[in-house]
Formats: structure tokens, sequence, C-alpha cells
């Protein structure tokens, strides 16, 4: 078995480091990382374009630590004297000497004092240095208040550098905090600027202490365009989306030659400005918009209500709960939903106790919740979770601790093409034919019988456009053949887009079986297995 894995790594080991730009559309975190490599000592500021939240009133951003944190009991005095540095205000170096300390820490607390440093250094608007902490931080051994003063230290710098709509969507739900009230201060000081920045405060949330907040958001009757005669997007041309954004255009160009010729579209470029460009597609009479692709660009739209008075299609999902605006329609190629089918169609066919192996990331932790949540609430049992590291050393051990005699029924995993190459055979290996199933991230859209063939029997989703053209050779011009397919679909359902909302209509498009919700679309994919290295479609 060592030789095999041994094998399969030299093998793929390559290909494991390559990243597409999917991931940046659909397992990026909620909130940007900066990824500059510089050294933690480098403070270099970041121009906000509002004041910072420190001259926010009455209550200071930063509470002091608590000095009752256990610790090795070698650290305990310079514990101390960081708590000292923090009460003198000198807050540089008070977290740097956090940070420093936390490293001698083993987790929880190690990330518990981390989020210390991580704060005071975001209450000086030092995004760069903030997120060179969080770096640092294992979101495994982040939960209850120390997740939501996580969630309130992104919020904090999503405001100092002029974007409320993203802090306001980062902050913890006031109806499920569990906070000390130090931090429940906070964090309503931070929603209150960022409201008021915004435009959407209001006079009783302005007078109510934090545990007396009640935002009672007001449902609006969706806008939908009187014509879909003129359609303009608004997509980058270049940069790190402009590949991605290239072939969803060609998918448009393609539904608008096959279905709409009565249609005008009409490409704008977001790189020089997304707001100005949507304020030139509705000058030049377009009556509906796709795009933004990038959630930051949609948040950006958002900021300026009054003027949106065209109907925007998304191409990406906001996080949160808040209240979709009246404008605003979601659209894109949705992990989540891909995996609460998994589950569904996992419980329908009889297999009730799964083991759940995702990577140990942003993008893995958002599989692990959804279909956890939806396997659960119709009576699966999750057996164990395997949050696997990037490293293939260590995929044998994370089998055969969480796969081995654990009882389970099925597996759900979630990989890249070569993360699930090398997983497959030692699943075979340690658990014979027990069944695995995975979303359509583990092909590539590509025909790759000799790669692949480790992944046959696997049972997973996939959409339709890659299942119908996969074998005529459609798709080997295509960097992005999925994107091609949304790009398709965003054209159909904007021209159907009526029909969706009020209608209840289901759409057979290219990305899958589309309906609509809350103004968000739904996608029903396809089934399928690899038969020989490639993939052949399933009856659902």
């Amino acid at each position: 078995m060592y030789q095999l894995l041994k094998q399969r790594i030299h093998t793929y080991a390559y290909p494991l480091f390559i990243c597409t730009a999917f991931t940046l559309l659909t397992g990026c975190s909620t909130t940007p990382t900066d990824t500059t490599t510089q050294p933690l000592g480098n403070t270099a500021k970041l121009p906000p374009a509002y004041p910072k939240t420190s001259t926010l009133p009455d209550t200071p951003i930063y509470t002091p630590p608590q000095p009752e944190l256990s610790a090795p009991q070698a650290a305990q005095g310079s514990l101390r004297l960081a708590n000292r540095l923090l009460q003198q205000g000198q807050k540089a170096e008070a977290a740097q000497m956090y940070y420093q300390l936390a490293l001698n820490y083993p987790s929880p607390q190690r990330e518990r004092i981390i989020l210390q440093a991580a704060e005071i250094s975001a209450s000086m608007g030092d995004a760069l240095l903030t997120n060179q902490y969080l770096a640092q931080a294992n979101t495994q051994h982040i939960s209850g208040e120390s997740l939501e003063r996580l969630r309130y230290i992104k919020a904090l710098l999503a405001l100092q550098v002029g974007k409320p709509n993203t802090a306001l969507s980062l902050l913890p739900d006031e109806s499920t905090v569990s906070q000390s009230p130090a931090l429940q201060e906070k964090i309503y000081h931070v929603r209150h600027k960022a409201m008021s920045l915004n435009g959407s405060i209001n006079t009783s949330y302005a007078s109510a202490p934090p545990q007396q907040i009640q935002p009672q958001p007001v449902k609006q009757e969706p806008v939908i365009p009187t014509s879909t005669a003129r359609i303009a997007v608004l997509l980058p041309r270049s940069g790190s989306l402009g590949g991605v954004a290239n072939e969803i255009f060609q998918g448009i160009q393609l539904a608008q030659a096959q279905t709409g010729n009565d249609t005008r579209i009409k490409f704008y470029d977001v790189s020089i400005g997304v707001l100005n460009q949507y304020r030139s597609a509705v000058a030049e009479g377009a009556d509906l918009i796709i795009g933004p692709l990038d959630k930051e660009n949609v948040v950006e739209l958002l900021r300026y209500p009054q003027e949106l008075s065209k109907p925007i299609l998304a191409l990406n999902y906001l996080e949160g709960n808040a209240a979709t605006p009246s404008v605003l329609y979601q659209f894109g190629l949705s992990p989540e939903d891909e995996a609460v089918q998994v589950a569904r169609t996992a419980l329908h066919r009889g297999h009730q106790r799964a083991v759940v192996m995702v990577p140990d990331s942003a993008w893995g932790n958002r599989l692990e919740k959804a279909f956890k949540a939806a396997y659960q609430a119709e009576g699966g049992q999750v057996v164990s979770i395997a949050r696997y590291p990037n490293s293939p050393k260590n995929y044998l051990e994370q089998v055969q601790r969480h796969v081995t005699n654990s009882n389970a029924q099925m597996v759900f995993l979630a990989a890249s093409p070569t993360q699930a190459r090398l997983m497959r055979p030692l699943l075979q290996a340690q658990a014979g034919l027990l069944p695995v199933y995975a979303t359509s991230h583990i092909f590539s859209g590509r025909l790759e019988p000799n790669k692949d063939s480790d992944l046959d029997g696997i049972i997973y989703t996939e959409i339709p456009w890659i299942l119908d053209n996969i074998r005529s050779g459609a798709l080997k011009n295509s960097q992005y053949p999925r994107m091609y397919a949304l790009g398709i679909d965003a054209f159909l359902v904007a021209k159907n887009l009526q029909n969706l909302v009020y209608g209840n209509q289901t759409l057979s498009g290219r990305t899958g079986q589309i309906n609509m919700r809350d103004q968000k679309i739904q996608r029903t994919l396809g089934l399928a297995t690899f038969i020989k290295g490639e993939p052949a479609a399933l009856e659902n």
C-alpha cells in the first residue's frame, strides 16, 4: 500500500498545486485574505476609505484581554507584560507580544490569543498585519465566542476600507450571538457605524441597546424588467477572473444566437469600476444586467441602492441571511447545492450512516456544513468527519482513522480531481465496496481516462452540459466548461425571469434543473459515475 501511495503521489503531486479560478468563485471565505508574504513585523498601513472605527462613540473597539487566560507556566510573566503594554496604549507592541506568546500555547488557547493580537491590529487599521495573524490560526479550533470574535474582526476590516455592506454580512446575527457583554457592545457599535454609512439605519436601532435590537426588514416585491430586449453583461475583461468571465460571455453569446436573436447584449468591463459601468449600461438603455461575477463587486453595487433602477442577475451568492434587495437576483455554481443533493440521494438509496471527508479549508468547511445539515435533517447519521490536510502523505492515515471499521454505509468525499484520484484507491483498499459520493469538483471537465480510472465507481453530481458533450469533443477548447454553461443558463434565466419569480417555472438548463426561491436560483444536477475513467450518466 505504501508503494501504491508513493507512486500516485509522484504522478499527481504537481497538479495538486494547481488552483483554477473555481476556487476563487466557490471556495473562498466571506472575506478575502491578503496573501502578501511579508514579515509579521511589517506594519505598512492600508489607507481606509472611511474614518477608522476608533472614532466610534462611547465604547472602545478593543477590550483588554482577560489576564485569567491559562498558559504554560513559563509564559505567564510575558502575558502579564503584554496586558500592561495594552493598558499603557502601546497597541502595536502588545499585539506582537500576544502573537509570539500564542505560538507557545496548545489549541484552542493558541487561537484565542492570536485573535487577541488580530483584534488589536485591526483596531489600529492594519489590515495586512491582521490577516497575517489570522492566517496562523487553525479554524478547526475556533468556535463559540471565538468564532464570533473572528467574524467581528473581519467586519471591522471591511468597515475600515469603506465596505459597510460586507461588514454587516460578516457580523454575527444578534438573535444567535453568545458572546460576552464587552464583545456584544463592540459588535453593536460596528453594526451601528456600518448601517449609518450605507444609509440603512433607523431611529429605533440607533437608540436601542444591543440586547433590544429587533431589525425588521421590509419585504419588497422583486423588480421585474418590462422588456429584455437589451441585456448588459458586467464582467472583468482581465485579471484573475478574466478567463472565467470570457467563457461565461461566450456562453451568453451562444444562448443569444440560439434562442434570443431579438435580444441585444453588450459587454461592460468592470475592471474600470463596477458602479460607473452599471450607470453606463442603464444610460445606454439596458433592461437588465447580468453580473457582476465576484462578491465584492456585487456588494459594491448594493452600497448605492438609489442608483439601482434595473434588475441585476449576479453570478454569485452573497453570504448571510439578510433580506435580498428587490433589484437583486443571485445565480452561481454553488457547491452547497451539490452537497445537499448528494446527502438526499444517499439517503434515498438507503445509506444512513456517513463518513465525511473534506479538505481542511474554508471551501471544505462549507461543503461539510451543507452536507451534514441536509443529511441529519432527514435522519442520516454522520459517524465521523475527516478534515484532511493538503499533503498527500497523510491521506492513508486519515482514511484508516476515519473510515476503517467505522460501521459507515457511505463516504462523502469533497475533493479536487487530483485529491480524489489519490483518495479513491486508498478507500477501496481500506473499505472495499463502501459507496463513495462526491460533487462535480472531482472531475476536471476534460477526458483523461488514464488518470480518472482511479475514480471508477464514485457517484457524483454533474451538470448536463458536461454529460451531453464530453464525448463529442465539444469541450476540448473550453478551459472552464462549467462556467460556459453558467453563461448559457444566465441568459435563459434573464429571458424567463418573470415566469421563474411568479410562475414557479422550472427550466431545463445546461447547469441543471433550475428554479427560483427568494430571488436565488437553485439547481438540481444529474448523477454520474466513472466507468473506465470516463463519466457516465446515472438515473437520479
